[in-house]
């Protein structure tokens, strides 16, 4: 077992018992589960102001996303599994400006379906990319701002330490959050 690999498996055995850092989440699953239809405007104002994104929020960008959610009749895509749409809805246009917000689109989709959709986050690019590295995968670090890319690293990750079935892309999410950092730093320390 090589450093990375020995680091991660160490820092998964301590998020095993962090139930605390899931409290809204399970709020937000009740919600979207609840209110599974994208169709009516209402239904996604709900679930998006739940999500309080703070990029849609500065940008002032709620009514697009909703609207922009409505129009690209999301609900059959969601429903086969369709993880492009993700990408879909994070490209929207306001006053000819254009914005890619795709840590808000893969939280939304995930919400729905928290074990078919991962959720992105730049910030822990270092770790993906330490992670393509260390695994000599085929993928391009610097493309890790694509859905694609950032998914097939992730997906990976869940292949080679055997998690599938054991953490949905939530718990998966919450995990980066709280160790991606330290994994990263002491792997390259060993």
């Amino acid at each position: 077992m090589n450093p990375f690999e020995k680091t991660l498996k160490k820092y998964l055995d301590i998020f095993a018992g962090q139930e605390m850092y899931f409290v809204n989440d399970v709020k937000n699953l009740e919600l979207f589960k609840s209110t599974p239809g994208n169709a009516i405007a209402g239904d996604v104002r709900t679930k998006v102001s739940a999500l309080n994104d703070s990029d849609i929020r500065k940008a002032d960008l709620e009514e697009v996303m909703i609207n922009h959610i409505v129009q690209l009749n999301i609900d059959g895509r969601l429903m086969q599994n369709d993880v492009t749409v993700v990408e879909d809805i994070a490209h929207i246009t306001r006053q000819e400006k254009q914005y890619h917000l795709l840590h808000f689109a893969s939280v939304y989709c995930n919400f729905h379906k928290p074990d078919v959709f991962p959720i992105y986050s730049d910030q822990y690019h270092d770790f993906y990319k330490r992670y393509i590295a260390e695994y000599k995968l085929q993928l391009d670090p610097l493309k890790l701002n694509s859905y694609d890319v950032f998914s097939k690293a992730l997906n990976d990750l869940v292949k080679r330490l055997e998690l599938t079935g054991k953490m949905n892309y939530l718990q998966l999410r919450k995990f980066a959050w709280l160790y991606a950092e330290n994994v990263v730093r002491e792997s390259k320390e060993s």
